[in-house]
């Protein structure tokens, strides 16, 4: 767990992880399709959840982002894994045009419906769904997938890709 809390648009560690929800039409078979990745039309840059904001084990860091989740998790989402700077260095040496992804730090302040959520952060740099260098960084982004899968409703077990 962080002890001291970084400011806001810090970068994430290099050795920290990242973890994202994916929708249930984006994993068939335990595959992730990077669609999920992407930036949606009308949103600056994905939301993640900085996965060591919270305390070890894994399942409890896993356990930390679904309790401060603001998103109705789908029974058939779920929660996908991410090393900040494995995949920032894989997509940037991978893409013909060196696209630098980076992974920063946004905490949110609780607002009375949610409780607060200091683990948030954001992926800069995706793409937006659909346009033409998309298609690419998607599966730069898929590759470095790292499992298992978790289940973003805790009551089902984590998938084995």
């Amino acid at each position: 767990m962080i002890k001291t809390a970084p400011q806001k648009g810090s970068s994430i560690p290099d050795d920290d992880h990242i973890l994202r929800y994916i929708r249930p039409r984006h994993v068939e078979n335990g595959i992730v399709n990077g669609d999920g990745f992407l930036a949606r039309p009308r949103e600056d840059a994905p939301s993640v959840n900085w996965l060591e904001w919270f305390e070890p084990p894994l399942e409890n860091q896993v356990a930390g982002v679904r309790s401060v989740t603001r998103l109705t998790n789908a029974k058939l989402g779920h929660l996908v894994r991410l090393n900040a700077g494995q995949t920032t260095r894989y997509v940037r040496e991978n893409d013909p045009n060196g696209l630098t992804l980076s992974f920063v730090h946004d905490p949110l302040d609780g607002d009375g419906t949610h409780p607060p959520d200091p683990s948030h952060s954001l992926i800069v740099g995706v793409p937006v769904q659909d346009t033409p260098e998309a298609a690419l960084v998607r599966d730069l982004i898929v590759d470095c997938v790292l499992t298992p899968l978790f289940p973003a409703v805790a009551s089902i077990r984590p998938v084995k890709a």
